[in-house]
């Protein structure tokens, strides 16, 4: 008798199990497929405002949240800080959860979500991107975002980043969190025209890793290298140093043109005025 009753109160136990066995399968399987962390686990308030602060989101600009989830990412930056927002998601049910949690939190009118593979997602309206996926798929997303991403768009990484493009900022708040800003590609070789040019031809030339760059101006009798060679975005500074004198540019970069300042001499007897350089042959970053 005993043993049939204990018989009884095993099935139970046993059948309970055997379901989160199948469950803990299901989430695997398609942790697997889309390449998100496992198990599966939404970021808490905290990490997403984290994200968004490292971000200096504003209400001027567009987040992308790539793997959107339940739309939290999305709805705090429309809610929060009065930002657009767009979620890209491949699970549909995911899709439909979220627009009604944004319309529940009042902000379905600026946060958006889409049902779409990431891949074929268009970001060029992002100007903040955010995700939470292993690095196996950020590594494999790089590309795409490089070559959609317009110079200045910040990217949030949690906790996985790429392989090689090395964080601008990277903080730790309870998780990781890794900010890369887009780069401007200024890999090349560029003719200056600037005050200290004194009718000489001044050649930068420019060797590039995503942000990272360095160089030097070639110029008649010699080269001048570039000292604290710098880029953000679009914006370029460097310091040329001729005769003792220190010219230290600043610019912005578009396209093939670079406009800025160039401020020179000591103290009150400095002086700044304009400069731009031109394109003039485009090289491998």
């Amino acid at each position: 008798m005993r043993a049939v009753l204990r018989t009884v109160l095993l099935v139970p136990l046993f059948v309970r199990f055997a379901m989160l066995l199948c469950v803990a399968a299901s989430m695997s399987a398609r942790a697997a497929m889309l390449d998100v962390p496992t198990p599966y686990i939404p970021s808490t308030r905290g990490n997403v405002d984290e994200m968004l602060r490292l971000a200096g989101v504003t209400p001027h600009d567009v987040v992308f949240d790539l793997g959107s989830g339940d739309g939290r990412i999305v709805i705090a930056a429309a809610r929060d800080y009065g930002a657009r927002g767009v979620g890209i998601e491949l699970d549909a049910a995911l899709v439909r959860e979220s627009t009604e949690n944004a319309r529940r939190a009042g902000v379905g009118e600026r946060a958006e979500f889409r049902h779409s593979d990431i891949f074929a997602a268009d970001l060029r309206a992002a100007t903040v991107v955010t995700m939470y996926l292993l690095t196996s798929l950020v590594v494999k997303l790089e590309p795409k975002l490089l070559a959609e991403l317009k110079p200045g768009t910040r990217i949030v990484a949690h906790d996985y980043g790429f392989a090689e493009w090395k964080p601008d900022r990277k903080i730790q708040i309870s998780k990781t969190y890794m900010l890369y800003v887009v780069p401007a590609n200024v890999a090349g070789a560029w003719r200056i025209d600037a005050p200290m040019a004194k009718g000489r031809e001044f050649m930068l030339d420019i060797q590039q890793r995503y942000q990272e760059v360095r160089g030097g101006v070639r110029v008649q009798g010699g080269f001048l290298p570039a000292f604290e060679a710098q880029l953000s975005g679009e914006r370029l500074s460097f310091v040329l140093v001729e005769d003792d004198v220190s010219y230290r540019f600043e610019g912005e970069v578009r396209g093939d043109m670079v406009e800025g300042t160039v401020r020179y001499g000591v103290g009150l007897k400095s002086s700044e005025q304009r400069w731009r350089a031109q394109r003039v042959q485009s090289a491998q970053q």
